[in-house]
């Protein structure tokens, strides 16, 4: 038995953010729309029950970005409520564009991250902490590929940082 949901819902929602997406590479190369999926996925295999919602929320995790579609958009696909609401929760606040900007991140900004991830561990919603921790595992694996100094900068002072937070607040140390 396969933990890769095969329901049409969760085949949609990727073929939606494939079409949003294509052309678009990430910061080694690959294919944007591929992060979405990854963060799903990372999302059931250490949660195999995590709700459709969770799912959702992972592969829809930056429509309320500068660059993404919106609450409107979707609420018209469909989208649980309880989805949406962990989207809302996990969306950086728009001071800066943490979708590519990296180059023209400063420390204070790095600090602001920090504090927005705080709020998300602070919300005690375990389902967006999960959701968030997904994400950021996904941009650690990525970073941690490329030789960019500016990548290896933002691994060290931003997504280290936030993947020990989310993860203390949702991990339980294995017994040594």
């Amino acid at each position: 038995m396969s933990l890769i949901p095969t329901e049409a819902w969760y085949c949609d929602r990727l073929k939606l953010v494939e079409e949003e997406h294509r052309g678009v590479l990430d910061r080694i190369g690959r294919p944007w729309y591929q992060h979405f999926e990854r963060v799903a996925l990372r999302l059931i295999f250490r949660n195999p029950k995590a709700s459709r919602a969770q799912i959702e929320a992972a592969i829809m995790h930056d429509a309320l970005m500068a660059r993404g579609k919106g609450r409107g958009f979707l609420e018209a696909i469909g989208l649980e409520p309880e989805a949406i609401a962990i989207i809302q929760l996990t969306t950086p606040p728009p001071h800066g564009n943490y979708f590519r900007d990296f180059e023209a991140i400063t420390p204070a900004d790095n600090a602001i991250y920090l504090d927005y991830i705080r709020g998300v561990v602070a919300s005690g919603n375990r389902a967006a902490i999960q959701v968030k921790l997904a994400d950021i595992r996904d941009t650690i694996e990525a970073f941690e590929e490329s030789s960019l100094p500016v990548l290896k900068g933002q691994l060290r002072d931003r997504y280290r940082p936030s993947a020990e937070l989310l993860a203390a607040a949702v991990e339980t140390p294995a017994a040594g």
